[in-house]
């Protein structure tokens, strides 16, 4: 009797529960910065959370949040996160808060707490988020849609799932569940779009991917995102080491291509 062969890749949900007993304790989770300014989206002011699901994808900017979750970061109540992003959205005249560099569907607690919070306030909230959870839990994507004061960004590793896979070391299969939570997050009435990381990509690719989320919902592509990476030092010294080239790149310092919602409005996908 033959063994049967075995899925190449990590199962990033499993990743996801491993890495959310490092990064979670009860309603608080780890940050390594509560609050810092940004140019996305017109201007916003972003948490840094840490931990991430995929947590070896090559050309990720985020470093240490991701790579060494239990070394990095302090653990913060919703209560805390809110107050240090609402002191910087006052500062800096925003309209939109965020937290970013990782995962933010790990922690559904403190998530839901945090998002009660923006619901009193007059911010909208940008959860941005790989599609693992929110495409494996179809009740997840019902429970944010209680939440007004929502956008979520669904962010996709390449154009197929070999390359997804060569990526970040996930298995293939799994690339499908971003495309499912976004199917999830319509179903449910949730504000949301797409956004594909095409640095390793051909126009054929990208063509094909286009074609995949259109059948989803022809309206995901007005507010679809094209995602170049960014060559900082760190990034291209990971993948030198793994031989994967970038056909499309951005510098550091240089402005980003990302980022259709308005800093007043988001925009929402229309499903009419």
């Amino acid at each position: 009797m033959t063994k049967k062969a075995t899925e190449p890749g990590y199962d990033p949900i499993a990743m996801g529960r491993a890495i959310e007993r490092v990064v979670v304790d009860g309603n608080k989770r780890k940050y390594a910065q509560l609050a810092k300014r940004l140019r996305f989206y017109g201007g916003v002011s972003s948490a840094v959370e840490v931990g991430c699901s995929l947590m070896a994808c090559v050309f990720c900017f985020s470093d240490q949040p991701v790579r060494k979750p239990k070394k990095t970061g302090k653990f913060y109540t919703p209560q805390q996160v809110f107050d240090a992003l609402d002191a910087s959205a006052k500062k800096h005249g925003h309209k939109l808060i965020s937290a970013s560099a990782s995962e933010a569907t790990l922690g559904r607690e403190h998530l839901f707490e945090l998002l009660t919070l923006v619901d009193q306030s007059p911010y909208t909230f940008i959860l941005e988020t790989n599609g693992m959870n929110l495409g494996h839990d179809e009740e997840f994507a019902q429970q944010l849609a209680r939440f007004r004061n929502l956008h979520v960004r669904v962010s996709i590793k390449g154009t197929d799932p070999e390359q997804y896979h060569r990526l970040t070391g996930a298995r293939a299969s799994s690339y499908a569940l971003p495309f499912q939570a976004l199917r999830n997050l319509i179903d449910a009435g949730v504000s949301c779009n797409a956004c594909v990381m095409i640095s390793f990509s051909d126009d054929d690719g990208i063509r094909a991917v286009q074609e995949r989320l259109a059948a989803i919902h022809p309206g995901i592509l007005k507010s679809l995102e094209l995602e170049e990476i960014t060559l900082f030092p760190k990034v291209a010294e990971r993948l030198a080491k793994t031989g994967l080239e970038p056909t499309r790149v951005r510098l550091p310092g240089r402005r980003a291509r990302v980022g259709r919602l308005s800093a007043s409005a988001p925009q929402r996908l229309a499903l009419s």
